[in-house]
């Protein structure tokens, strides 16, 4: 939403604009505003957050912009295929995690309701996309297997929170656990403590065109992930052999994988290691992508 306001500017004031997307703006608005019920809030997000007047001027900015930065090769090639754009003009920064992420004080009460279970761990914030009912349902095919247990850490708006808690009631659910808020001094501790950590997002236009940090947390963090088969997050798992891989939107999947790495900790272990090395131990986390990030800006002053 920005990006009008420096592209507004740019000739008069002779700018070189740069147009960070963090995110497939147009698609996330599709997905945040899913589970909207409230007449008056849909009227308002059609008329003033319509996702098809966003691409329009996605693409626009995009044109006019000097240098657009992509969060993921997915995004980069979507843009490309998309609107056209030279993929000279695109540069490709992920958000990895600073190693200072280890730094966090190791809290081990963090799961003291849970001691002696095996504990799944999603944490971050909820939304529709992240596909956390998914994994809330995936939980009732675990009913057999009682040392397994989903710890929900983060949290999101009323309606979105309102609705997983239902969920987990409805299906009658004593394996699925809401924390609610931490704060981010934390979440070191609920991961390194956790057994598993899960990104169950949904596969959409948003989610195969970004990637969330706590992907590069939990790898850092020393523990296997469980992901779904959205784009990026397939390739990363894939790529450095740090977890498994469930269909995204597939609850019986999630609890399949599950119940694998639950079963085999020789598995878990190289997953986790696995992860650790290529993140803490080796280029990806921030100290290393913020040099692209660097590059690029010092390369407008070399011109």
């Amino acid at each position: 939403p920005l990006a009008g306001t420096a592209l507004s500017l740019k000739k008069e004031l002779k700018l070189t604009v740069v147009t960070d997307l963090h995110e497939n703006y147009p698609e996330a608005l599709k997905t945040w505003f899913k589970w909207k019920k409230n007449p008056i809030v849909r009227l308002k997000n059609y008329l003033f957050l319509n996702p098809s007047r966003w691409s329009v001027f996605e693409k626009k900015a995009c044109e006019q912009s000097d240098k657009v930065i992509a969060v993921v090769d997915e995004m980069k090639e979507r843009l490309i295929q998309e609107y056209n754009i030279d993929p000279k003009k695109i540069a490709v920064v992920t958000n990895t995690e600073d190693k200072s992420f280890l730094d966090q004080k190791l809290d081990t009460s963090v799961y003291k309701t849970l001691q002696g279970k095996f504990i799944i761990t999603y944490s971050g914030g909820i939304g529709p996309h992240r596909g956390v009912d998914i994994a809330i349902q995936g939980m009732s095919y675990l009913k057999d297997q009682p040392e397994i247990q989903l710890a929900i850490v983060g949290f999101g708006s009323p309606s979105v929170m309102n609705g997983l808690q239902s969920l987990a009631k409805e299906l009658q659910l004593s394996n699925v656990h809401f924390f609610g808020y931490q704060p981010f001094s934390k979440f070191y501790s609920y991961m390194h403590l956790a057994d598993v950590n899960v990104i169950p997002h949904q596969s959409n236009g948003h989610t195969d065109n970004t990637v969330p940090h706590k992907l590069f947390q939990g790898m850092m963090a020393e523990r296997p992930l469980l992901v779904s088969s959205s784009a990026p997050l397939k390739r990363f798992v894939t790529k450095y052999n740090a977890g498994l891989i469930f269909e995204a939107g597939d609850p019986r999947d999630f609890a399949e994988k599950a119940k694998k790495l639950y079963h085999d900790n020789s598995l878990r272990e190289t997953l986790a290691k696995n992860g650790k090395a290529a993140t803490a131990l080796g280029n990806l986390n921030w100290e290393t992508t913020q040099k692209e990030l660097i590059d690029l800006y010092d390369s407008f002053y070399q011109q």
